[in-house]
């Protein structure tokens, strides 16, 4: 660079700089701020602040408080980013005094704290549970003109209730209320998970009541929290309770609430529930290919296919008829228990309803009558429906490897 005539500027010390200090240290930067002299490139606020930066990840918040003041007799005055880079390093160390001393000289030399100052401080006082402080913080600060905003608040609840500090959070939910910032659906779906990780579920009924009373309304991840964790508790019966009561307090169950409830059923061993739930969420339009597996796997633990087998004739009869994933869920119980035979009824069954097979309901078919020992009926089935193109080639290939195993 130097060679060809281009002198490096305050950008490029910049970058140096940063390197400089996380490889060496900034002891050893220094030097480079010395050679920016010698070289008649004048450092400037951003160049100092990696410095400052640098001492207060290294602990030495007392010289970095130094250099701070020393910056006007280097012909730069500080700014806010920098007394927030020191203000940082105090926090850190959790030097209290310090970072209020600090906040005052903010003021005082006419260079206002800005929002992310507001954050450094709130954020570390809130990881310590230091919620008083926050309080008096907020007030200080709120007289200056600087207020949190619902992001900055529903941040610091998230960090308490992940660490398990229900009480604090509620505690600061109420101190930003004080302060004119209104809790949004974000801010209660946050303390609704800190409830239901903690057990405490009445109060989470009544945060979900809040919520209405506040024209708040409880959305998609508020419910599918509740279901959620109500599952994960083994509270299937409330967990379906809750689950059929979204749509009538406007919020319709997605891909996730379906999926959390069938799993919750399946695992508490409620099959044909959540064999209906399955045909359900299908019947919607949602992607249920996943959880047929599981399902089938459930059944064969709970030995319940015959409950499943009628469960899908029963619903046949009531004329609701029952989806492609629900007969290949059934088919492969079937055909894992050794049950092809049966299984190729119901598949008759499956087509005389007007339900279309596809490639898995015929893989299904193959690899049973293959497992049971029935290989020259496996081919043929495989044969026909490769003359017809129903199945494609990767889907050949797989089936014709299985039929030749056996």
């Amino acid at each position: 660079m130097l060679c060809h005539g281009c002198a490096p500027d305050v950008v490029t010390y910049k970058i140096l700089l940063e390197v400089a200090c996380k490889g060496r240290g900034y002891r050893q930067a220094m030097e480079l701020i010395d050679l920016m002299h010698s070289e008649g490139c004048e450092p400037n606020n951003v160049t100092y602040n990696v410095i400052i930066d640098a001492m207060c990840r290294e602990g030495d918040v007392d010289y970095a408080r130094q250099f701070l003041n020393s910056l006007p007799s280097k012909g730069c005055k500080p700014n806010t980013v920098n007394y927030n880079a020191v203000l940082k390093g105090f926090c850190s160390v959790e030097r209290w005094e310090g970072a209020e001393e600090l906040l005052d000289e903010m003021v005082r030399e006419n260079c206002p704290p800005n929002e992310a100052t507001l954050n450094v401080i709130i954020n570390a006082l809130s990881r310590k549970g230091l919620l008083q402080k926050v309080n008096r913080f907020l007030e200080k600060l709120s007289k200056h003109g600087c207020t949190a905003n619902v992001v900055t608040y529903n941040a610091v609840i998230n960090g308490l209730c992940e660490q398990g500090r229900v009480d604090s959070a509620v505690e600061l939910i109420t101190y930003m209320q004080s302060y004119g910032c209104k809790p949004d659906v974000v801010t209660y779906n946050t303390l609704l998970k800190g409830f239901c990780s903690a057990d405490l579920w009445e109060d989470a009924e009544e945060l979900m009541a809040k919520m209405t009373q506040n024209n708040c309304l409880p959305d998609n991840v508020t419910f599918n929290t509740i279901i959620s964790f109500s599952c994960q508790k083994g509270l299937t019966v409330q967990a379906f309770e809750v689950f059929r009561q979204m749509p009538e307090k406007g919020c319709r169950p997605n891909s996730v609430t379906y999926s959390t409830v069938i799993n919750g059923l399946a695992n508490a061993g409620e099959m044909e529930q959540a064999l209906e739930l399955l045909n359900e969420m299908a019947s919607k339009g949602f992607n249920s290919d996943k959880l047929y597996q599981l399902l089938t796997e459930c059944l064969n633990k709970e030995d319940k296919i015959e409950e499943a087998v009628q469960m899908v004739h029963k619903l046949e009869d009531a004329g609701m008829s029952p989806n492609t994933v629900l007969y290949n869920t059934v088919l492969l119980g079937l055909c894992r228990n050794g049950k092809t035979d049966y299984a190729i009824d119901m598949f008759a069954d499956m087509v005389s309803h007007d339900c279309m097979p596809n490639e898995l309901t015929y893989f299904i078919l193959i690899e049973g009558l293959a497992s049971e020992g029935h290989v020259k009926e496996a081919r043929e089935l495989l044969s026909n429906l490769c003359s017809r193109d129903i199945l494609c080639n990767s889907l050949i290939k797989n089936e014709a490897f299985v039929v030749r195993s056996k």
